[in-house]
């Protein structure tokens, strides 16, 4: 038995994406670089892009609020209401 441990798909495109970010960060901010020096600089990227593609990929739930359950109950209600023969008319 052969397992791999492959990373989930967001965290993958999640690393991708960061990846990128730092790739394109280190291009443009060169003038940067020089003044900082390379550690620093190359943290302070790291940092960035980090923050930069932390809400990426992430998949929204569908939000049910109260209210509508509120509304569906009260209709349910009111069906089983009117279903029932009023027993105080006779």
């Amino acid at each position: 038995m052969a397992t791999t441990n492959a990373p989930k798909a967001d965290k993958a495109s999640r690393k991708d994406a960061r990846n990128t970010i730092e790739e394109k960060l280190n291009l443009l901010l060169v003038d940067l670089k020089k003044e900082l020096g390379d550690t620093k600089f190359n943290n302070r990227v790291k940092k960035a892009a980090k923050l930069l593609s932390k809400g990426l990929d992430k998949t929204k739930k569908k939000v049910v609020t109260v209210k509508k359950k509120a509304a569906k109950k009260t209709k349910e209600a009111t069906k089983k209401v009117a279903a029932t023969p009023d027993t105080e008319k006779k």
